[in-house]
C-alpha cells in the first residue's frame, strides 16, 4: 500500500510536470509549485545556478544534487515535492545549465567538472540555504550521491545529515577522507545496480565503518534510479519505501 508521502510526491510531480508545460509561473504559484532560478557566487566570485523552492522560514533545509542528467525538470519536481513537505530546499547546478538526455554526454558533463570548484559551489550554496535555528541535510542521487559526500566534507559542522540514492561508480574511499563527515548518512542501494556493484558497496560500506561513520544501509531489489518517475527502472515499492524511510530519517536528524 503506497504511504501518503509517495501518493503526494507522485501527484505533485505529474501535476508539476504539467502545469510546467501548460500554465502560467503566477499559476503555478497559486497551486504551490512555485520555485525559481538564483544566480549565486563562490568566494572566488564564479557565478553558479540554484533552483530554490519551499517556505523561506522553514526550520529545515535540503541541498539536492543532481544526477549526469544535469538539473533538470525531474531534478526541479524531486526539488518541488520537498519544498511541499515543508523544506526549504536548493537544488545545485554542477554542469553550468547543460542538460542532456544522452549517456555519452552526460559522461562528458559529469568527468569535466572540476572538484576543487564543485566544492566551492556547495560551500556557497550552504552557506545561502543556512538561516538561524535551521538545521540541514544533503541529499544525492546517482552522480549525486557521490557528490553529496564532498559537499558533506566542506560543511562538516553545518549539515545533520547525509543521504544517498544509488551511488554512480567511483564514491569517496579513503577512510582518512571521510572521517571528517560529521553527519549520519542514510544510504538507499538497488541490488540489480549496474554502476554501483555489489563488490563496490561492499568496499564502500567497509571503509565506512573504519572511518567510523553511522551510515544505515537499505538494499532494495531494484535497478540504478529506482526512484526516478520518468525513467525505465522506476520501481514503486522500492521508491516507496525508501522515501518512507527518507522522510523518517530528516524527521530524526533535522528536527
Amino acid at each position: 500500500m503506497l504511504n501518503l508521502h509517495t501518493i503526494k510526491y507522485i501527484l505533485f510531480s505529474m501535476t508539476c510536470l504539467f502545469l510546467s508545460q501548460s500554465v502560467t509561473a503566477e499559476q503555478q504559484s497559486n497551486l504551490g509549485c512555485d520555485a525559481k532560478y538564483v544566480q549565486l557566487k563562490t568566494t572566488n566570485d564564479q557565478p553558479f545556478t540554484v533552483y530554490v523552492a519551499g517556505p523561506e522560514h522553514a526550520e529545515q533545509g535540503l541541498l539536492l544534487i543532481h544526477g549526469w542528467w544535469g538539473l533538470n525538470k525531474e531534478i526541479e519536481t524531486w526539488t518541488n515535492q520537498f519544498a511541499a513537505a515543508g523544506y526549504r530546499v536548493m537544488a545545485i547546478d554542477l554542469f553550468n545549465q547543460q542538460v542532456t538526455t544522452y549517456p555519452k554526454r552526460a559522461r562528458e558533463l559529469m568527468n569535466g567538472v572540476n572538484q576543487s570548484v564543485a566544492n566551492d559551489k556547495f560551500a556557497a550554496a550552504i552557506n545561502a540555504l543556512s538561516a538561524p535555528e535551521r538545521k540541514l541535510a544533503i541529499i544525492g542521487r546517482s552522480y549525486g550521491a557521490n557528490q553529496a559526500l564532498h559537499a558533506a566534507l566542506v560543511a562538516q559542522e553545518k549539515v545533520s545529515a547525509t543521504i544517498l540514492y544509488y551511488p554512480f561508480e567511483e564514491v569517496v574511499t579513503d577512510k582518512n577522507i571521510l572521517k571528517a563527515v560529521k553527519a549520519p548518512i542514510l544510504g538507499h542501494f538497488a541490488q540489480q545496480d549496474y554502476f554501483f556493484t555489489p563488490d563496490m558497496l561492499t568496499q564502500f560500506t567497509t571503509v565506512i565503518k573504519k572511518s567510523g561513520l553511522t551510515m544505515t544501509v537499505n538494499m532494495y531489489d531494484a535497478k540504478h534510479a529506482f526512484t526516478n518517475p520518468t525513467g525505465k527502472n522506476f520501481n514503486i515499492p522500492a521508491f516507496t519505501l525508501s522515501q518512507q524511510r527518507t522522510y523518517e530519517f530528516l524527521n530524526k536528524y533535522l528536527n
